[in-house]
């Protein structure tokens, strides 16, 4: 029996027998590597003339092929981290109705190639076209950095393109409100047309927010204490319940969505009375140019009841927590309302020196203009009889 032959190490057949003899060996990224020598004394070579190129640096890892990642993968992925992180669904539901907007503009993308440049350039398109206010293209952008940062975080990227891009200067100066005829007006249309008056009043007296009134339940209002309990998650800075003084009208309109249900039910349901209202808008603006109200919205609602605590004199501090601002400079936009403060605040300072303060502060200035020049005169008499001397 042939004894079978010893092979130098980093030699063999890869078919035993077959007299054909392959090579293998490590690069410097430790990947194994295999080549098809030939002959026994071509593989000795081969061999040799690896080893000699691996101590020079010259054999390195084979390129890797990545299949890269396009942004509609990107997308998905972001999708499903929001929904498992936002506790709010219509939130969700929001932020799935952008994502599906740039998905359509960018999906088709792959993520690594896509450039701030071009980012930019649809969020330009798409506010020019559609007439967006710099609040809603701000809320596009964020979208779009959160799809790249969950990426980042999951290794599917590098960097995230968006990242540092300053947003646009959002105004939140607006103030519109209706006065005690308009309303009636609109709520006149409303009961003609539809079961949801009590809505828009308890709205204009208690200063919620569309979101806290329809998270609003039965059991809310305590009429021990008069105040409402409003429930944000808006603000993370303020408190997650505030408690709002109702007024009668309030109150009445309160006791009329609630009716005889049990205490944590929905308070605000659809006109079938059985499912949770989860939107306004087929029905409330309908109403609003039916009874010809002009740049209207439904959180203008909130506007009226803040500006009319203000012109009542509530101060701004007060004002604030009823709303739920998370710092008073959002409450100051209502502070031109009180322009009575600004007289207030001169005859405080004024208060402190007296009756007839004009004309007292008048004569005490005439007299120490007086002074002054007598002493200066005085002194300049004095100086030249001193050189006299």
């Amino acid at each position: 029996m042939k004894e079978r032959q010893e092979l130098p190490r980093g030699v063999y057949e890869k078919v035993p027998g077959s007299r054909i003899f392959w090579v293998q060996y490590f690069d410097l990224a430790g990947k194994r590597r295999r080549e098809k020598a030939g002959t026994l004394g071509n593989a000795n070579k081969l061999l040799r003339q690896r080893q000699s190129e691996k101590l020079q640096g010259k054999i390195h890892a084979p390129r890797r092929i990545v299949k890269l990642a396009l942004f509609s993968g990107l997308i998905d992925t972001a999708k499903k981290v929001y929904a498992a992180t936002s506790k709010n669904p219509k939130s969700v539901a929001d932020m799935n109705c952008k994502l599906e907007r740039i998905r359509e503009a960018l999906g088709q993308f792959p993520a690594d190639q896509i450039t701030r440049s071009q980012i930019l350039e649809w969020l330009k398109s798409e506010a020019d076209e559609n007439e967006w206010t710099p609040a809603t293209r701000n809320r596009y952008q964020s979208a779009i950095s959160m799809i790249f940062r969950v990426a980042v975080d999951d290794g599917k990227i590098d960097k995230n393109p968006v990242s540092g891009l300053k947003k646009l200067t959002e105004s939140n100066e607006r103030t519109r409100f209706i006065d005690v005829d308009e309303e009636a007006r609109l709520l006149g249309i409303i009961r003609e047309r539809y079961p949801y008056a009590p809505l828009v009043e308890l709205s204009i007296h208690s200063g919620m927010r569309l979101s806290e009134l329809l998270r609003a339940e039965v059991g809310d209002y305590d009429s021990t204490t008069g105040k409402l309990a409003v429930h944000q998650r808006k603000a993370r800075n303020a408190p997650a319940v505030r408690h709002v003084p109702l007024d009668p009208i309030g109150v009445t309109a309160y006791k009329a969505l609630a009716g005889k249900r049990r205490k944590g039910e929905p308070l605000c349901l659809q006109s079938d009375g059985q499912q949770a209202l989860n939107q306004v808008r087929y029905w409330f603006d309908p109403c609003v140019e039916a009874c010809g109200l002009v740049d209207f919205h439904w959180h203008d609602l909130r506007h009226t009841a803040a500006s009319r605590w203000v012109m009542a004199g509530v101060p701004l501090a007060v004002v604030a927590r009823y709303l739920g601002h998370a710092n008073i400079q959002m409450t100051m936009r209502y502070s031109h309302l009180q322009p009575e403060n600004d007289q207030r605040a001169m005859d405080a300072m004024m208060s402190y020196y007296g009756t007839n303060t004009t004309a007292t502060g008048a004569a005490k200035a005439q007299n120490a203009s007086a002074t002054r020049s007598a002493t200066g005169t005085s002194r300049v008499i004095a100086m030249k009889r001193t050189s006299l001397i």
